[in-house]
């Protein structure tokens, strides 16, 4: 089984070698003329002591992934060889307006400078990942070239220093491999990850290569037989498929080490086939002989088919337990869906325009787009990109039907605010397939999510509560910390709780660190200081785990802003079992205390009237919680008796 496709040596032996190669498919003579143009100069400027990539490497691997011309002849007349003797204007006059303008964009992409883990490091990633989304936009082509060319930096990385290969290595996992993800290049992004992980955790790397090796000829042979069994089986049943065995890759094997939390050896899911078929149907026609001749493994099943991951990539995923027990894991797709799998938007021209690659890849764009749009901060932005290694997806519909993909145990308020900010911001409930639901409601996969809004109502601080569980996701938690820091600019006014004592901090002074400057919504920590004033920094902050080695600190969570109200409310219901469970359960779970409940039934009309005292933070509050209560089922009236009392 080959590790991939691609060797990290270019097969070129000559000018005409490399031409015959790089210009099959190329039926237009202008171009072909500009290909022989560039290679000819890139081989005039070969040198052997020069260890920078080649663009003959980087053209060769994007050729594999099959590229226009454009962005082959763009790829090899911006080796850096060439810099001093091709400048802008040179290259229009070669090579046209259309080339050149994609060579002005790799440039500025090469303008940036290279990997550096001093402390503003996440700045500047994402100052360069905001770069690559916006080349990726504008022309997809030169951020093609970007990642291939990453890809050989990194075939060549054992020849830098040590601290070099670190930044290198790291900034690959942060920003380059999570583009090629989106982008759907599943040929480049496996590459990058293993090398990257071997100069990142080279302990680990070669810790796992070696167990891999050990056990390899068993694996193979119980692959081999399996892939044999199954090729004549699905004859027999006239489906012309390819089955093939693929290498588990390292990267991947150590993600799931970590998430399992297991030793290499110990893993029971190392062996994993390919089934390649002709159409749809016969994806699922080969699911169902899987699954009627082995067991299978029911929380192993995905169908990306149904419902195709943000990236466009379909495939059906299952796992059985095969010969000798060995749990194997299975995708079966189609060649356009493998076609597709491996190289993402890099295949675009091969697609008929308006075929389901096409819009995928429109698609694709389209949510790099949003992301680039969307005000959130650096932190947010480079999580957002990331895929999600340790949680599995959920697929939850719109009113209109419409699939949203998010993470596991995202919530009804993520759900909001995935749609748009101002949903988010002014959500006051959700509906799953018609029932009320908390906020912080976890979404299942099938389920259909209404948001209920109210233009009065804004974000509160306790959405950010990471105790509460009201979000999970990267975009939730900063819109919402965008909106509180926006509407509360006094960061020393905010109140202050323990997260398990409401009453707080007592008579203590507090006061903001200088060194970590907390925000609203922050996770943060406080630190007694000798004259018993509090001081607050980020949980993160060097400083204040310096200070717990030798001072007393206290856990923090922001609380609300103003005065804790109390109210009487009035409700009449009809009466039936479990309803002042419902309401005392809905009221727990929107934080109000109930003080004290006075209930009275009449026999007659089987009607209650219910007259609770409550406490809670705000008048806002209280109207949406009326609301709430309305949605009951045997509610028909929710009103507030008296006047707020302020505590």
């Amino acid at each position: 089984m080959k590790h991939t496709n691609f060797t990290g040596h270019a097969e070129y032996e000559s000018y005409e070698h490399a031409y015959r190669f790089l210009s099959s498919g190329i039926n237009k003579q202008t171009q072909l003329d500009y290909l022989a143009n560039a290679l000819q100069q890139v081989f005039a400027v070969q040198d052997e002591k020069d260890t920078r990539p080649s663009s003959l490497d980087i053209a060769y691997t994007l050729k594999k992934l099959g590229v226009d011309a454009h962005t082959l002849i763009a790829a090899l007349i911006t080796d850096p060889r060439l810099r001093d003797r091709l400048d802008l204007l040179t290259i229009e006059e070669q090579f046209g307006s259309v080339i050149a303008a994609l060579v002005k964009q790799v440039n500025w992409l090469n303008t940036f400078k290279s990997a550096d883990l001093k402390a503003d490091y996440i700045p500047e990633q994402a100052e360069a990942l905001r770069r690559l989304l916006l080349a990726t936009v504008n022309d997809v082509r030169a951020v093609l070239i970007r990642l291939a060319y990453r890809l050989e930096r990194l075939r060549k990385l054992s020849q830098e220093p040590r601290e070099i290969q670190y930044a290198i290595a790291r900034e690959t996992l942060d920003i380059i491999t999570p583009l090629a993800n989106r982008l759907g290049i599943g040929e480049l992004k496996w590459e990058m990850e293993d090398l990257a992980f071997r100069y990142l955790e080279p302990t680990q790397y070669q810790s796992i290569a070696r167990s891999m090796d050990i056990n390899r000829i068993k694996r193979e042979s119980i692959i081999n037989g399996f892939v044999e069994n199954l090729q004549v089986l699905l004859e027999s049943q006239d489906i012309q498929a390819k089955a093939y065995g693929r290498a588990k890759h390292l990267y991947s094997i150590w993600k799931k080490m970590q998430r399992k939390n297991q030793e290499c050896h110990e893993l029971a899911d190392l062996l994993a086939v390919r089934i390649v078929v002709k159409d749809i149907p016969q994806c699922y026609q080969v699911l169902g002989i899987v699954h009627g001749l082995w067991k299978h493994l029911p929380d192993e099943f995905d169908d990306y088919i149904a419902n195709p991951k943000e990236n466009g990539y379909q495939s059906i995923h299952t796992a059985i337990i095969g010969p000798e027990n060995q749990i194997i894991e299975i995708q079966m797709r189609t060649e356009a869906m493998h076609q597709f799998a491996e190289y993402g938007v890099a295949a675009h021209w091969r697609y008929k325009e308006g075929s389901s690659q096409d819009k995928a890849m429109e698609k694709t764009i389209e949510t790099l787009r949003n992301l680039l749009e969307n005000p959130v901060d650096d932190d947010t932005l480079l999580e957002e990109l990331k895929p999600d290694f340790f949680n599995d997806r959920v697929y939850v519909l719109t009113p209109k039907g419409e699939v949203v993909e998010l993470p596991r145990d995202a919530t009804a308020l993520d759900f909001a605010y995935f749609v748009h900010t101002e949903i988010g911001d002014h959500c006051i409930g959700a509906k799953v397939n018609g029932h009320r639901v908390p906020l912080s409601y976890p979404l299942k996969s099938g389920e259909r999510i209404e948001i209920l809004t109210d233009s009065a109502s804004t974000p509160k601080l306790s959405w950010l509560n990471h105790k509460k569980h009201y979000v999970t996701t990267a975009r939730a938690s900063s819109s919402i910390r965008n909106w509180l820091n926006a509407h509360y600019k006094d960061t020393d006014a905010a109140t202050l709780i323990t997260s398990d004592n409401l009453s707080g901090i007592g008579s203590h002074t507090v006061k903001p660190s200088g060194c970590c400057h907390p925000r609203l919504g922050d996770h943060i920590i406080g630190v007694y200081q000798t004259d018993s004033t509090i001081v607050v920094h980020l949980e993160s902050c060097p400083n204040a785990a310096k200070s717990a080695h030798d001072r007393p600190t206290l856990e923090l969570e922001w609380g609300e802003h103003g005065d804790t109200i109390r109210q009487q409310v009035l409700i009449e219901a009809f009466d039936r079992p479990g309803l002042l469970q419902d309401l005392t359960t809905l009221m727990n779970r929107s934080h109000v205390n109930i003080l004290q409940i006075n209930s009275v039934t009449d026999t007659d009309d089987q009607s209650v009237s219910m007259r609770l005292l409550i406490e809670l933070n705000s008048e806002e509050e209280l109207h949406h919680l009326l609301r709430r209560i309305e949605y009951v089922p045997n509610v028909f009236k929710a009103e507030s008796d008296s006047r707020a009392i302020t505590q």
